[in-house]
């Protein structure tokens, strides 16, 4: 069962995401450790982030990220 995503449009994030996930995304990847804004969430559990509005499957799953502080 899917949550739906802890985080708000516009908020700043950080990419930690589990290997398995990291290892799912293909194409250009996400910086591990990086700092990136929230564009839009799918599906209240899938976040895309500013620059990277085409990802595959609609977005990338929250618990790839937290919040930055």
């Amino acid at each position: 069962m899917k949550t739906k995503a802890p985080f708000c449009v516009g908020e700043y994030v950080i990419y930690n995401p589990s290997q398995r996930g990291y290892d799912l995304i293909d194409g250009e990847r996400l910086e591990r450790g990086g700092r990136y804004k929230i564009k839009k969430i799918v599906q209240e559990s899938y976040v895309v982030v500013e620059g990277y509005e085409d990802h595959p499957g609609g977005g990338i799953y929250w618990t790839e990220f937290e919040r930055a502080t």
